[in-house]
């Protein structure tokens, strides 16, 4: 400082030495919270450039709601999370077809778990972390240990063999004591014959309280419709929660390999199948639950090959590499109806659900629709998943009589179509129908006996048809044809309008 700036400060802390002082604490607090707010700009960058923090790679997945500022600290909001399906996002969505031109390796993580160990008799607490060498050495995650190798089991969770994973997906729940007669779970497989138009349903279903049944439906063209209902007992033994395999009285449900074969020994039916999924097409089980409705649901097969023999008295269908599909359902279904539709072949495959909740029941485990995209079969023959859109809107056009279910026409659409969109990215599917079967619906569950049964409010359609997919994604486009199938529910006309066609 110069001298009269000196001489200027001297005069003031000698004339007003209070205020002078006031002056200088002030500049000083000034000073020390700019040095710590750089300070704390520092740390954040640091702790954005930190390999540490995202697990030494260039990008971190976190489930939704959780903050990565805390995992340094250990903070509250990150502890015992879970990223769900952590082996269908890892091979099928980060090592799919999607992404695979821009990420490099991707490596599942479990950091700092609490783990309590008992040793000798003593339990003491521990904290673990683990990932899979393999991945963690090609990610150049901070946690590898250095010159481990993967286990066996380290190897079927990065390429599970198809019979291994089609067990893990497909196997039976335990009910909760609470669901009682409104449990039901099922296996449902369907398939269609271009050649010939012939298609056919096949419900494998289990109910509340030890009973089960086989459920057929074989539509040939200009013939009506055969339907068969084949009740069971369930007996203990006959249901795996471990495994694909299932038996429900007549019906076999078997893993060989990871292909099905599915079989019914029946008088009234002889059917055996043999259906192949798609590697890569499936989707991992989701379940939802509310106050009053569970629902849970996967799809082994989005898309799959059927070859086999089905024998009724309608006669005998003989299939040789048919497209087909194949899902799995449980949960309480009293009050639930849903939107559905699928469509798959070579160059593709779609699938969409929303599940709806009557207002009764709301509490809930509603599902807002969502649109699932896979690509065409990759080398190998593996499919690919590509996208899950939530669906903006589903509409139903061209209405006209359809079938008729207790003296009373039905209303079915010509055409679906369904409109998905996130950002740039949208897709848009429409199935042209050629074919529509109804079945009557009551408002509730099942009732204690049929004459308590409510009278039936709405009709189940099933629809057959040819589906048309469009759209882009990450600027690619997406275009494909396919057979296709869909599910949806209308209100029957009240008794004075019988006769007349109802649009819903």
């Amino acid at each position: 400082m110069t001298g009269p700036i000196w001489l200027l400060a001297w005069r003031s802390l000698v004339d007003r030495p209070r205020r002078t002082l006031l002056l200088l604490v002030g500049y000083g607090i000034g000073v020390a919270v700019m040095i710590a707010l750089l300070s704390v700009g520092d740390a954040l960058l640091s702790q954005a450039r930190d390999r540490d923090l995202v697990a030494g790679g260039d990008l971190v997945l976190l489930p939704e709601g959780v903050d990565p500022a805390v995992l340094k600290v250990n903070g509250v909001t990150d502890l015992y999370f879970t990223i769900q399906q952590a082996g269908f996002v890892v091979r099928e969505i980060l090592r799919g077809p999607r992404f695979d031109r821009v990420i490099a390796a991707a490596a599942p993580q479990i950091d700092a778990r609490q783990l309590y160990v008992r040793v000798r008799g003593r339990v003491v607490p521990a904290i673990a972390s683990a990932g899979i060498p393999s991945l963690d050495a090609a990610a150049a995650a901070a946690g590898a240990v250095p010159g481990a190798r993967d286990s066996a089991r380290d190897r079927e969770w990065v390429a599970p063999g198809p019979g291994a994973l089609v067990d893990r997906l497909d196997r039976f729940h335990a009910p909760p004591r609470e669901a009682g007669a409104t449990w039901a779970e099922w296996d449902y497989f369907n398939f269609v014959d271009p050649a010939t138009g012939v298609y056919g349903y096949l419900t494998i279903l289990v109910g509340g309280e030890g009973r089960g049944g086989v459920l057929i439906r074989i539509k040939r063209p200009g013939r009506p419709v055969e339907d068969l209902t084949l009740p069971a007992v369930i007996h203990p033994g006959d249901l795996s929660e471990i495994s694909a395999n299932q038996r429900v009285g007549p019906a076999r449900v078997e893993n060989v390999g990871g292909r099905y074969h599915v079989t019914v020994d029946d008088p009234r039916a002889h059917i055996d199948l043999w259906l192949a999924p798609t590697p890569g097409s499936y989707l991992p089980p989701e379940e939802s639950a509310g106050d009053t409705v569970i629902s849970g649901y996967v799809v082994p097969a989005v898309r799959g090959w059927a070859n086999g023999e089905v024998r009724t008295a309608g006669g005998r269908l003989r299939l040789a590499h048919v497209p087909a599909y194949h899902d799995h359902n449980w949960g309480t279904w009293r009050g639930v109806t849903w939107e559905w539709g699928e469509a798959g072949g070579p160059a593709g495959a779609i699938l969409y659900g929303a599940l709806h909740v009557a207002h009764a029941a709301r509490g809930a485990a509603e599902r807002p629709a969502v649109l699932f995209v896979w690509g065409p079969a990759r080398a190998g023959g593996a499919g690919g998943f590509l996208a899950a859109f939530p669906v903006r809107r589903i509409r139903y056009s061209g209405w006209h009589a359809g079938p008729r279910l207790d003296g009373r026409q039905v209303s079915v659409p010509a055409e679906v179509t369904l409109e998905a969109s996130e950002g740039t990215d949208e897709v848009t599917v429409r199935v042209r129908v050629r074919d529509a079967l109804a079945s009557l619906l009551p408002r509730t569950g099942p009732s204690a006996s049929a004459a308590a049964r409510p009278a039936p409010t709405a009709a189940f359609l099933q629809l057959r048809g040819f589906g048309t997919i469009l759209g882009t994604i990450d600027g690619r486009s997406v275009g494909f044809t396919a057979e296709a199938a869909a599910e949806t529910f209308v209100a029957l006309p009240t008794a004075e309008a019988r006769g007349t066609v109802e649009r819903p």
